[in-house]
């Protein structure tokens, strides 16, 4: 039946239209309300195949206030979160942006990914596909987060790829593992994945992540500004960011200017960002401490 004959449907897609195209605690609790509409399901598919951009995005707000309350049910939020993104095809950016977000928010609550994913489960799902991509992209990203450097490098022994035919989210999380075990040969899977995904803020973070996590790299504070420059920053830095650039203007001695890069990702930290305020207090701490050291 077409959507203009169909009073549910039409009710629920103009609904989902009203929503804001990002994310935000208020349109998260907005989307929550709109599931109980009786043809929900039917206009988040309709917003994610056939309203345009706009339409994508709000679909997938829908889609990760949805993801959000399987977290929170404890139920296995991984294959929901899988089964939205391969219906509505997402491209590897808009899965890493909607996983990267929502393993954060399980670690948190303590429904990590890695709860219901082992590695063996994941490696057997077609990365190139959504549905296995999302999966990659969940268990992957909550090792990250975990920094379990060691188990993402065994992962990926049994992947045969070399990475070129994996997306560049996927190959940024290779590298992560590598540079944050301070290996040398981490640089040049930096390096390519960078080139394909300079554009795309997951990338360059992991990026960062692992240079920030390793120790005595080679140029190791000059890349983590370099990578600041990368086009994924284009409208400004974020807490996240800043806090990185902290960190190497620290390493390269560059105490003030590390202290107001560090003061200006607080002063930007939203009200629940307590696990960033943290380490930008810690590194705050640091610079002092150093500053302090070789002024003596």
């Amino acid at each position: 039946m077409p959507m203009e004959q169909d009073p549910g449907l039409r009710q629920a897609v103009e609904a989902v239209t009203s929503l804001p195209e990002r994310w935000t605690s208020v349109a998260e609790h907005t989307a929550r309300g709109l599931w109980r509409l009786p043809r929900a399901a039917d206009a988040v598919t309709h917003a994610l195949t056939a309203a345009g951009p706009a339409g994508r995005d709000r679909g997938w707000v829908m889609v990760g206030s949805r993801v959000a309350e399987e977290i929170a049910s404890g139920r296995d939020w991984t294959r929901e979160a899988a089964l939205w993104l391969a219906a509505g095809a997402a491209d590897w950016a808009e899965s890493a942006r909607l996983t990267g977000d929502l393993a954060w928010r399980a670690r948190s609550e303590g429904r990590s990914a890695l709860v219901f994913l082992t590695g063996a489960q994941v490696a057997a799902d077609d990365p190139c596909a959504p549905y296995g991509r999302a999966l990659w992209h969940c268990y992957l990203t909550t090792l990250r987060y975990d920094f379990r450097c060691g188990d993402i490098e065994e992962f990926f022994t049994g992947v045969p790829d070399d990475g070129e035919g994996l997306d560049p989210y996927v190959a940024a999380m290779r590298a992560f593992a590598l540079l944050g075990r301070s290996r040398v040969s981490g640089l040049p899977l930096l390096e390519a994945a960078l080139a394909r995904g300079a554009h795309d803020e997951k990338v360059v973070h992991a990026l960062l992540h692992g240079l920030w996590l390793g120790e005595d790299l080679p140029g190791q504070p000059e890349r983590m500004l370099e990578l600041l420059d990368a086009p994924a920053f284009a409208d400004g830095l974020g807490a996240e960011a800043l806090l990185r650039k902290a960190s190497a203007l620290r390493r390269l001695r560059r105490f003030d200017e590390a202290l107001a890069a560090v003061q200006s990702a607080i002063d930007g930290l939203g009200p629940l960002e307590v696990v960033v305020h943290t380490d930008c207090v810690r590194e705050r701490a640091l610079i002092l401490l150093e500053r302090d050291h070789h002024r003596s």
